[in-house]
């Protein structure tokens, strides 16, 4: 899950961008209470590309028709979304595979 910022002509909106098993869910929030979610916006299937990652100037993704733009720390958690669907052999082991 990570927070990200829709940019674009119909100006901006707060959102969480959270990534499961099954889905990849965009839920909208209040705009001065970015942690919190009110609704969900939209839901697409896990599958659903995340990047590539443009700057401008920070980092940017599309999903569906909004762009998002996010806080560098973030750019690993999208990377790593990606590659967990369409390149599992270039992730780490799991350091706990107990729990």
């Amino acid at each position: 899950m990570f927070p990200a910022l829709s940019v674009g002509p119909g100006g901006s909106a707060n959102f969480l961008i959270v990534v499961t098993d099954l889905a990849v869910a965009v839920l909208s929030t209040r705009m001065f209470r970015g942690d919190r979610p009110v609704s969900v916006y939209a839901m697409y299937p896990r599958d659903t590309r995340l990047g590539p990652i443009t700057l401008a100037p920070g980092p940017v993704i599309e999903l569906g028709d909004l762009t998002f733009e996010f806080d560098d720390e973030y750019a690993a958690v999208v990377a790593a979304a990606d590659a967990e669907v369409f390149a599992p052999e270039t992730l780490p082991p799991d350091p706990l595979p107990h729990l």
